[in-house]
């Protein structure tokens, strides 16, 4: 029995996790409930399972597979992890989880409290716009689409202001999905609109010219003379 064990116990592996995780993951924003699923979701990586069962997580956790879901959720929504797309054998991708946005913030610690470190928009702010995203939307937002949230802000570099107005924008028209929010940014960006006040501007010029193609068009329709064949 006990040889049997010490085969089972060396067959499972072994998980390592850096000290200085474990020691300060609550500096970088992580939960306990986080760090669990991250050491779950590493056991798996570790062994080359790039998509692991978050049922199996679960289970082994004790707690509900919508909770795990809704952990890494968090974990996406504060960069310490993302999903990309890579290659498989058969030629299709498969999304896996990348945890280099967790190893980028362990490395900000020792500049938290250096005066020269530049001061970037609070995670507030970003957070707000998930979640008036997911209100307006009515669903919960997939990692995909809190990594894609979140490359409007770092990689795009569109304020959190203009995504707001984009997602008024899309639902004004009925449209709830980020594509469309994208081709909305992407418009403002092309015609140089940087600002909400800009925007405004632009849309208040906008509405003057239609209303005055409109007007023009009226004016022109009431000059037109109407004459009957038998005046002639």
């Amino acid at each position: 029995m006990v040889a049997d064990f010490l085969h089972r116990y060396l067959k499972a592996g072994t998980t390592s996790i850096s000290n200085l995780l474990l020691h300060h993951y609550h500096e970088i924003g992580m939960t306990t409930g986080q760090l669990m699923v991250y050491l779950e979701l590493k056991s798996y990586l570790d062994r080359g399972v790039e998509q692991p069962s978050l049922k199996d997580i679960a289970d082994h956790l004790g707690t509900s597979e919508d909770q795990v879901n809704q952990l890494i959720h968090e974990m996406v929504s504060h960069k310490l992890v993302t999903q990309r797309l890579v290659p498989t054998a058969s030629g299709k991708d498969t999304a896996v989880y990348d945890f280099s946005g967790l190893i980028d913030q362990l490395t900000k610690i020792g500049d938290q409290n250096d005066p020269n470190t530049d001061t970037k928009e609070p995670t507030t702010s970003r957070e707000e716009i998930f979640k008036q995203i997911q209100v307006e939307f009515g669903r919960t937002l997939s990692p995909m689409e809190l990594q894609y949230v979140n490359q409007w802000i770092d990689q795009d570099h569109y304020s959190t202001n203009l995504i707001h107005l984009a997602l008024k924008e899309a639902v004004v028209n009925g449209k709830y999905t980020l594509k469309y929010m994208d081709r909305i940014l992407l418009r403002w960006q092309q015609s140089n609109l940087t600002t909400p006040q800009a925007i405004e501007a632009d849309r208040q010029r906008y509405e003057q010219r239609r209303q005055s193609r409109a007007n023009t068009g009226h004016e022109m329709t009431e000059k037109i003379p109407i004459f009957k064949l038998n005046d002639q």
